[in-house]
């Protein structure tokens, strides 16, 4: 992983003292920006610090605007606030499992049900309101499992222009895949062997 450089450490720790976090650790390294878990007392939160070398224009805005309709429709982790002059996004950290390796842990089809009913009604009403998360297939990182229950994130590469097929998109990716492995385990907890 890239370390952290000089102006992007000052900028953290002036978001950090300002708001009276304290900085855990580095939780990703993205394309444009890092994410960390911080602490305020006993609450958790993640932190999307924008890289001093992201090519993305506007990456804080977009996570700001996507995320904020998002949680309009009760999708995504919370937003809890942003800082545009430190380009820092402060939103609730979710403690769970990639969805990747959720399918591959001990879970019942009874389960699965429960979670792809949860997450297409998820899909559903981000097309319904506009929103293309754009990065809900591939390998499952955008979708985390927490109480056996979907939560979207990262909505950075979001769009409220383009048209929205998230739920085409999932249900390629979960069900109609042949070369996948994420839709050929989904297959076997549905309908038995492949």
């Amino acid at each position: 992983m890239r370390t952290i450089y000089e102006s992007e450490k000052k900028r953290l720790e002036s978001f950090l003292k300002k708001h009276k976090l304290k900085l855990e650790r580095q939780l990703a390294l993205g394309h444009s920006s890092f994410v960390f878990l911080v602490r305020r007392k006993r609450k958790r939160f993640a932190l999307k610090l924008e890289r001093a070398d992201s090519t993305r224009k506007e990456m804080l805005k977009k996570e700001v605007l996507n995320l904020k309709k998002a949680n309009s429709l009760g999708i995504g982790p919370k937003l809890y606030t942003y800082d545009s002059k430190n380009r820092i996004v402060l939103m609730e950290f979710v403690d769970g499992m990639p969805l990747g390796e959720w399918l591959f842990s001990n879970i019942t089809r009874a389960q699965l049900l429960e979670f792809l009913k949860e997450l297409f009604w998820q899909a559903i009403a981000m097309d319904k309101a506009g929103l293309d998360h754009g990065q809900l297939a591939g390998r499952g990182v955008n979708i985390l499992v927490r109480n056996n229950k979907p939560v979207i994130i990262d909505f950075e590469k979001a769009s409220q222009k383009r048209k929205a097929h998230n739920f085409a998109k999932l249900f390629a990716y979960l069900l109609i895949n042949k070369n996948s492995r994420i839709a050929s385990r989904v297959r076997e907890l549905l309908f038995g062997k492949n």
